[in-house]
């Protein structure tokens, strides 16, 4: 991943964890079983109004060509729909990494709207570092630090000329003059990391979220799903494995003063057991398993079962 990301085995763990039909408003999971990966899942019903002229022109830019090919897996028009994003959107994405959905947002939301990074605070940067066995240094502390005024550059490279890149800042050091401005902060495929070592994290992510809205703007989320029926200690759903529970997702959301606005089933597949020894990365598109011959069986059963969901702040 990028500087962001500390050391050679942290970016591992990060990179690899790490897209609406109408919005069905908090209704239970009822999907048709996706078709291999190769073909992407079922197509969602008809999206919100999105401004379509301009999104199909992002999505069809030379800069998307290696990633165009998940777009039908990751339902992209629907979710920029879905998430009521608008070229004036100021959008905060959380953990933008290697640029994925940036390369979506930021030129959607350019030159009129705003687009701004936020990475995982320092406290889980350490919890990562104890994971791996090791100590944070001086020096990646510094690095991590400096991201806020490293990253807009790396993030220019995935947008146009004009690229509205107003800010970048880490958790549990989000600036008082960037609160209460942003339309939306975005977590795809984020949440797993901030729950998995200590719940405060996840409950600090949810706080700084909250106090960067406007009033009436919303959270965006697409996670993996751990399922429901699970028996206690069948299987790990605190994120470790990347997968967290639809429900527990919501509760947190709700105990740091959101509403659940809409829930989308775009994203699901039930062929995901969600349970696998290596966890989520053992899917597409990371396909990290060491047994080669199971690697044609996990792209035929494709990416995560994951939760698409809408959370607002009320005005």
């Amino acid at each position: 991943m990028d500087k962001f990301i500390i050391g050679t085995a942290l970016a591992i763990l990060l990179l690899a964890g790490c897209g609406p039909q109408a919005a069905r408003e908090v209704q239970s999971v009822d999907a048709e079983a996706p078709e291999p990966l190769e073909t992407a899942n079922p197509a969602p019903d008809p999206a919100p109004t999105v401004d379509s002229a301009k999104l199909d022109a992002v999505l069809a830019d030379p800069r998307r060509d290696k990633d165009r090919v998940r777009d039908g897996i990751r339902h992209t028009t629907d979710a920029i729909a879905f998430f009521e994003l608008t070229p004036g959107s100021h959008v905060v994405e959380v953990l933008p990494g290697g640029g994925w959905y940036t390369r979506v947002l930021l030129p959607f939301v350019s030159p009129d709207g705003g687009w701004y990074g936020l990475n995982y605070s320092i406290k889980l940067g350490e919890e990562f570092m104890i994971f791996s066995k090791r100590e944070m240094t001086d020096e990646q502390r510094a690095e991590r630090l400096d991201w806020p005024n490293t990253y807009p550059a790396k993030a220019a490279e995935n947008g146009p000329d004009d690229a509205a890149i107003k800010g970048a800042f880490l958790f549990d050091a989000v600036p008082d003059e960037h609160k209460g401005k942003m339309d939306a902060v975005i977590f795809i495929r984020a949440l797993h990391h901030l729950n998995r070592f200590d719940p405060a994290i996840f409950d600090a992510a949810i706080t700084d979220s909250f106090a960067l809205l406007k009033p009436g703007g919303i959270v965006g989320v697409v996670q993996h799903r751990a399922k429901e029926d699970y028996a206690p200690g069948e299987y790990d759903t605190s994120g470790h494995k990347g997968y967290l529970q639809q429900s527990y997702v919501i509760s947190m959301f709700e105990k740091g003063g959101f509403v659940l606005d809409g829930t989308s089933e775009m994203n699901a597949n039930p062929n995901d057991i969600a349970n696998y020894e290596g966890g989520v990365w053992t899917l597409p598109p990371s396909l990290r398993g060491k047994d080669e011959s199971m690697k044609d069986h996990y792209r035929a059963i494709g990416e995560s079962d994951r939760m698409t969901l809408r959370f607002r702040k009320p005005s």
